[in-house]
């Protein structure tokens, strides 16, 4: 039994002496280190993969953000420019919405775009015009008559212009006319 005891003994000091060594061992294991001749410390290449891998990955996350950041601007600026655009369509058409005063000099045309309102100010101051192109004449709203070419306009009635295809009234002398809509003078 004393044999026993001793044997066992001696098990639990290899075993105890061993376990020490490993943790003093593992304690000191860091502080060791090998040195270049400069100084510097020299890592281990799982360490060094390890930083690599962090790196990549802080990399690749921060490209994706700025892809999303310039995506995001590009679409900014489109919104800006379509807004843009649709300011100035609004514009237009409210321009077009009301009837403006145009000064017409003698022997000068005034050619209306399609569903341009005309109405003549001055009496006996134009003439329909008709080019031989356009199908049809100019619509008195206020009479219901269709004005053909070379035909006196009466002051202070509503003409239509159905298609802008050379439809309009030219000035017999000095006329003052208010337009809605999209005219060309020629």
């Amino acid at each position: 039994m004393k044999k026993l005891k001793s044997v066992i003994k001696k098990k639990h000091i290899i075993i105890l002496s061993a376990f020490a060594c490993s943790f003093v061992l593992l304690q000191l294991a860091p502080a060791v280190r090998a040195e270049t001749g400069s100084g510097q410390v020299i890592y281990d290449s799982t360490y060094i993969d390890k930083l690599e891998s962090g790196l990549k990955s802080l990399i690749q996350s921060t490209r994706e953000d700025l892809q999303k950041q310039m995506t995001a601007s590009a679409s900014q600026a489109d919104l800006e420019k379509k807004l843009s655009d649709t300011e100035k369509e609004l514009a237009a058409l409210k321009e077009s919405m009301v009837f403006k005063v145009v000064k017409l000099p003698v022997g000068k045309i005034l050619l209306g775009g399609n569903s341009t309102e005309i109405i003549l100010r001055t009496k006996n101051g134009a003439t329909a015009y008709i080019e031989k192109t356009a199908s049809g004449g100019l619509s008195n709203l206020i009479s219901g008559k269709d004005h053909k070419n070379g035909e006196v306009i009466p002051d202070n009635q509503l003409l239509l212009v159905p298609n802008g295809d050379g439809r309009g009234i030219k000035a017999s002398k000095e006329s003052y006319i208010m337009v809605k809509g999209a005219y060309t003078i020629k």
